[in-house]
C-alpha cells in the first residue's frame, strides 16, 4: 500500500534539510571549497543522481542553503531589529548577539556566500538576498529606532548598518577562514567591545559638555520626550 501524500512529502523535506546541513558543512570547510557537484554529493553520502532530484543543480544548491539558513534566522534577526536600552548598551549587546551568530554557523555562511557568489552571479544574489541583505536590514531597522528615540544621529541607516557589521565579518574572515589565528591572532571579544565603543562614539548624540543624551521613552504613536 502506498504511503499517503502527506507522509511522503514530509519524508522529502527532512531528507532535504539533512542534505543542505551537510552540504553546508563542506562547503564552509577549507577542504570543500570550489568542490564540484560531485565532490559535494560524496560529502553528503549520495550520489549524484539523489542530488540532482532534490536541488537540480549546483547553484540551486547553494541558494537551498541560503534559503533554509534565512528561515533558521529569522527569529533572531527579529530580536536583532529591537533596541536593547540606551545606545551604547544596545550597540554592545548588538555585537555581541552578532558575534556569537558568527560562532554558530553564521561565518560558514559569509563564506560559502562569498567563494559561490564571486564565481557566479546567481549564487551571489542568493547570499545577498536571503542573507547579507536581510542581516543589515535587521541592524538598520534598531539604528533606525534609536534615531527615532534621539539618542544616535541622523545618518543614512544602511551606511551605518554596513560599517557596524563589516569590520566583525572581516576579523573573523581574518582568523578563521584565512588562517590569521595562527601566525596573528587576535581576541575577538576585544575586538568586538573595542568596535562597538567606537561605533558609538562616532554615531552617539552627545550635549555641549560631550556627554551622551538620554534616550526618549517610546511611545505608541513613536513619539515621546527626553526621560
Amino acid at each position: 500500500m502506498a504511503r499517503p501524500t502527506g507522509s511522503r512529502d514530509k519524508q522529502f523535506e527532512t531528507r532535504r534539510v539533512a542534505l543542505l546541513a551537510a552540504a553546508r558543512q563542506h562547503l564552509g570547510a577549507p577542504g570543500g571549497r570550489n568542490a564540484s557537484f560531485r565532490d559535494i554529493a560524496t560529502a553528503c553520502g549520495v550520489s549524484v543522481s539523489t542530488l540532482t532530484h532534490y536541488f537540480g543543480t549546483r547553484t540551486a544548491l547553494v541558494a537551498a542553503i541560503m534559503e533554509q539558513a534565512g528561515r533558521e534566522g529569522a527569529i533572531y534577526l527579529a530580536m536583532a531589529a529591537q533596541p536593547s536600552g540606551p545606545f551604547a548598551r544596545s550597540i554592545a549587546d548588538l555585537v555581541r548577539s552578532i558575534g556569537q551568530g558568527f560562532e554558530f554557523g553564521v561565518l560558514t555562511l559569509q563564506v560559502i556566500g562569498l567563494s559561490e557568489g564571486f564565481a557566479d552571479p546567481a549564487a551571489a544574489s542568493a547570499y545577498l538576498g536571503h542573507h547579507l541583505e536581510p542581516i543589515l536590514g535587521a541592524i538598520a531597522t534598531r539604528l533606525d529606532a534609536h534615531m527615532a528615540l534621539g539618542d544616535m544621529r541622523p545618518v543614512d541607516r544602511r551606511f551605518a548598518a554596513i560599517l557596524l557589521l563589516s569590520p566583525m565579518v572581516i576579523a573573523r574572515l581574518h582568523q578563521s577562514p584565512l588562517g590569521g589565528a595562527t601566525g596573528f591572532p587576535l581576541s575577538l571579544p576585544d575586538f568586538d567591545a573595542m568596535h562597538a565603543e567606537s561605533f558609538v562614539r562616532a554615531f552617539a548624540v552627545v550635549d555641549e559638555r560631550g556627554s551622551s543624551l538620554p534616550q526618549r521613552s517610546p511611545s505608541p504613536l513613536g513619539g515621546g520626550k527626553r526621560s
